[in-house]
């Protein structure tokens, strides 16, 4: 590590860590539970009649929580990437000020320390051992994976699980959500080469983010004339791969690093932060589902209000800088990464030893979820400090800067 002493900490992203991750586990428990036959508020928007999820909870095909469960998870992902976004731009920025430049080779180790560790022992547990375990077994996926299993491992040891999930007819049981992963590494490969490259970085982000759009827009049009396989699997790529949420929170970190007043005052303002989280609640309510997916923009958005609302504003509505959110926040990664597979074994024991209804009564959803979120953390726990931390540890050998919990 070089003798610089700069540390860069920011205030309550832990806390907002772990409640993306709270809310990812939530939704995939109603998933897992539709896929092991239980009562769900997993929303299939192919057998619903309704425009909107309110038109949909007023004719009482849905819950009035549906709409909420449903796509907390994708919230919650949409809010890492945006995160991610605001974060590793402000260290980069933060790098090129203090040393000169950005030590790309550098940037790739930190990433492959804290990332490749768990997400390489998380793929061999999905693809090897889960399967041989009746507790993790997902027979409604597992048939489609046992299909395609070599060209899906293949592409999960290159970092393509995004493209695997495309490509074939069900994501991997248990460790599907490694998609966003994937996405987020694919994102890495090329920023730190952006803002390198970049002589106007506010001009070349927003480029970036309509040049995407405008991708997405095209294959869009493209599919309602064209009928072909590889426009299908295109149109799911590209609609996983939503890089232009952690460009926008690259425009966050680019505000707050040259410390742009006027825009600062703005979103910090009380009425701009409350506005925020209204539109994301009341959008889940009133967007047509059929654009639910695009709505992500604007979302982002608003997690990115939030994001530096918390870490930045003094006189911020929410605080999170508590030592519990502090550590679960630490804890996150393993805790999304875990949820999954915790969550099969919990409806398995639920159905077949605890003898649970397959309509879970009140207690018995909160006994579930329960038991999914204490064990999820207790496994995050124990994998952060036996396999995380000793790479962790040597992060800072190639680190410029201290940030995180390293620069408390």
């Amino acid at each position: 590590m070089s003798n610089s002493t700069l540390k860069i900490y920011f205030p309550g992203l832990n806390g907002l860590r772990f409640f993306a991750a709270f809310a990812v586990i939530f939704t995939h428990v109603e998933l897992m539970k539709k896929f092991l036959g239980f009562g769900s508020h997993w929303l299939d928007l192919n057998n619903l009649k309704a425009e909107t999820p309110l038109q949909a909870v007023l004719n009482k095909e849905v819950s009035i929580l549906s709409p909420y469960i449903a796509n907390a998870g994708p919230l919650g992902v949409t809010m890492f990437f945006v995160l991610s976004g605001f974060l590793i731009t402000y260290l980069l920025f933060a790098e090129r000020r203090e040393t000169g430049k950005i030590d790309i080779k550098q940037f790739y180790i930190r990433r492959i320390l804290r990332i490749w560790p768990l997400y390489f022992f998380l793929t061999f547990l999905g693809f090897f051992v889960f399967p041989k375990i009746e507790v993790f077994r997902v027979p409604i996926q597992e048939r489609f994976f046992l299909m395609d299993f070599n060209e899906n491992l293949i592409l999960f040891l290159l970092f393509f699980p995004n493209l695997a999930f495309s490509i074939y007819r069900s994501a991997i049981p248990n460790i599907g959500h490694l998609w966003s992963i994937g996405v987020e590494e694919q994102f890495y490969l090329i920023w730190p080469w952006v803002i390198t490259k970049a002589k106007n970085f506010l001009r070349t982000i927003v480029i970036f983010i309509f040049v995407i759009i405008a991708i997405k827009a095209g294959i869009l049009f493209l599919s309602i004339f064209i009928h072909a396989d590889w426009l299908v699997v295109l149109k799911k790529f590209m609609a996983m791969s939503k890089l232009e949420c952690m460009a926008i929170g690259a425009l966050g970190a680019y505000y707050l690093f040259h410390e742009n007043k006027r825009i600062l005052d703005f979103i910090y303002k009380p009425w701009v932060f409350v506005l925020s989280i209204l539109i994301i609640l009341f959008g889940l309510l009133i967007v047509p589902m059929r654009i639910q997916d695009g709505a992500h923009l604007l979302y982002s958005l608003c997690f990115l209000i939030v994001i530096l609302n918390v870490s930045s504003n003094p006189k911020s509505l929410l605080n999170f800088e508590y030592p519990i959110f502090s550590f679960l926040g630490k804890i996150s990664y393993g805790i999304y990464m875990y949820h999954m597979a915790v969550a099969a074994l919990v409806l398995h024991l639920a159905r077949d030893t605890w003898k649970f209804g397959l309509d879970l009564k009140p207690v018995e959803s909160l006994i579930v979820y329960s038991s999914v979120v204490l064990i999820t953390i207790l496994v995050a726990t124990v994998s952060y400090y036996l396999i995380e931390l000793p790479f962790i540890r040597r992060k800072k050998k190639v680190s410029s800067i201290l940030s995180g919990d390293n620069a408390k």
